[in-house]
């Protein structure tokens, strides 16, 4: 009981924050929805080769959208606990007999609230733009899961790597470094089938992909329930790894 009361302290501390400044989760959809007019513009002609999936390209790109949105979210989310280093207050917070995995579970489920308002807003402009999930309202819930299973994982290797560090140059520095190639080693642009044999290889070891692949077919019409569990497999494990790493960082904050 005391573990579910020091979660829900937790998302709570940190969802008042970001009611108090509302504006840096909105900042974080800048740069995905830039891409969404520029990138279906830019590949608008793709449509008319032999093969591609669907007729608009736009209704091929929303998904991979949607993915970027989660990583590039997930991936700055360490900043939340950076605060705390800077301010003093995780110093504090910690020689409360506070669980640990209520801290990250906590601050996990305030980012993750976060990440799904933002992905309704996304689905909101894409349908005004002409997208939409052929699956209907069952299609975003199996899409809301996915991505944010994979987002987890980034979050939680994000805040492991502040809390080891207690600096925003190397989060800066990783988060940069990581988010593009895996963006580019994905299909989130274009059809893997479209790609050399060299890169479909990667995609199978890129987390970004599998989010993909499971995405993507519920915008199309249709329901890949085997790649869909496979993703959800491999995403599962990745949040589990994520949380739990960033958990043990926590524990060792102070050594």
């Amino acid at each position: 009981m005391k573990f579910l009361h020091d979660v829900w302290f937790t998302f709570l501390r940190r969802f008042r924050a970001s009611l108090r400044e509302p504006i840096w989760m909105f900042f974080s959809l800048i740069q995905p929805l830039t891409w969404l007019l520029l990138f279906t513009q830019l590949f608008e002609n793709v449509i008319l080769m032999p093969g591609f999936p669907t007729r608009s390209y736009l209704q091929f790109f929303v998904p991979g959208l949607i993915v970027m949105l989660a990583v590039f979210s997930s991936a700055y989310s360490g900043f939340e606990f950076l605060s705390d280093i800077y301010y003093g207050m995780l110093e504090k917070v910690l020689v409360t007999p506070v669980n640990r995995y209520a801290l990250i579970i906590g601050t996990a489920m305030n980012w993750a609230l976060e990440l799904v308002i933002q992905m309704l807003i996304v689905f909101g402009i894409a349908y005004i733009l002409g997208a939409k999930i052929a699956t209907g309202i069952l299609g975003i819930a199996l899409t809301i899961v996915v991505v944010v299973l994979l987002g987890l994982g980034f979050f939680g290797f994000s805040n492991a790597l502040v809390l080891k560090t207690k600096k925003e140059e190397p989060l800066v520095v990783t988060a940069n470094l990581i988010t593009l190639p895996l963006m580019f080693l994905s299909s989130i642009m274009m059809p893997s089938e479209f790609a050399p044999e060299w890169l479909r290889t990667a995609m199978k070891f890129n987390p970004l992909n599998y989010a993909v692949e499971a995405v993507r077919p519920l915008f199309l019409g249709e329901y890949n329930w085997h790649q869909y569990l496979i993703s959800i497999t491999v995403l599962g494990t990745l949040a589990f790894i994520g949380v739990a790493v960033a958990t043990f960082t926590l524990s060792r904050f102070s050594e």
